[in-house]
């Protein structure tokens, strides 16, 4: 929430300040809150409270129940919201955060989006380690066999998924690639358990990489980064390490996007 102390040294409007700690303070209680519970709850008199409440109903930006006489959000808040996610672009929220992981690692890193059972690479920052990786922005790949492709499928409603890929040949690219249904279904699974995904060498032979999901304002997957690497280095780092950093690095940018986790 909102504190004074946030403001810096800058001038403000004592009464917007308040207006925007209560509108902060019944999004956190994710229920409907009474007026006293919402003046307890940001430090103000019933009065100052009552008065604030009823300028931000009258323009949308909270509802009264009327059944219960407490408030919650508005719609107002929601278009809001919707017109800021309208404004964001993909690629320029995520490029800092790409750079940053691939100087951390000085490998490859992608951002990749799900197209029609294919993962179209969206961006790419090279490092000054990274080698010749068959992938370039606006190229595809196949989902079934690459990190971010694993990612952006295990978030599709199971009943699409096997009427896209049960009973259906998988291309082989390497000796390690999974080209039957069940054995991707269980790894698919366990994406989902632990949040991100594994290919070491399913694509390219001497290539791993791992991915993790991005998610928008409306807890949808909008896409997937991965960090990419010759295999005998990304077996030597600190493999735990490596994935909670892209994990890490993908759940900043999703916070960009508007996504709010917990």
């Amino acid at each position: 929430m909102l504190n004074v102390d946030d403001m810096g040294g800058d001038r403000y409007i004592q009464s917007v300040f308040r207006a925007l700690k209560m509108m902060e303070y019944i999004a956190e209680c994710r229920q409907e809150a009474g007026l006293t519970e919402i003046g307890r709850g940001v430090g103000l008199s019933k009065s100052t409270t009552h008065g604030l409440i009823s300028t931000l109903e009258r323009c949308g930006y909270i509802r009264q129940n009327p059944a219960t006489g407490k408030y919650s959000l508005g719609l107002k808040l929601f278009e809001l919201g919707q017109a800021y996610a309208a404004g964001l672009d993909l690629r320029e929220v995520a490029l800092p955060y790409l750079r940053e992981l691939s100087a951390r690692y000085q490998e490859t890193v992608h951002l990749a989006v799900l197209s029609e059972g294919d993962v179209v690479y969206i961006d790419k920052v090279d490092g000054p380690l990274s080698i010749g990786i068959r992938s370039r922005v606006g190229g595809r790949n196949p989902a079934h066999c690459t990190g971010v492709g694993k990612v952006l499928i295990s978030a599709v409603d199971p009943k699409k998924l096997e009427l896209l890929y049960a009973g259906k040949t998988m291309k082989r690219f390497t000796e390690h690639t999974v080209t039957d249904w069940d054995t991707l279904r269980s790894e698919l699974q366990k994406v989902r358990e632990v949040g991100y995904a594994w290919d070491r060498e399913e694509f390219e032979n001497e290539l791993w990489c791992v991915a993790a999901p991005v998610r928008d304002g409306s807890d949808t997957v909008a896409a997937a980064i991965s960090l990419s690497g010759p295999a005998q280095r990304m077996k030597s780092t600190d493999r735990e390490q490596v994935a909670a950093d892209v994990l890490n690095t993908a759940q900043k940018i999703s916070r960009q996007l508007g996504y709010r986790d917990g």
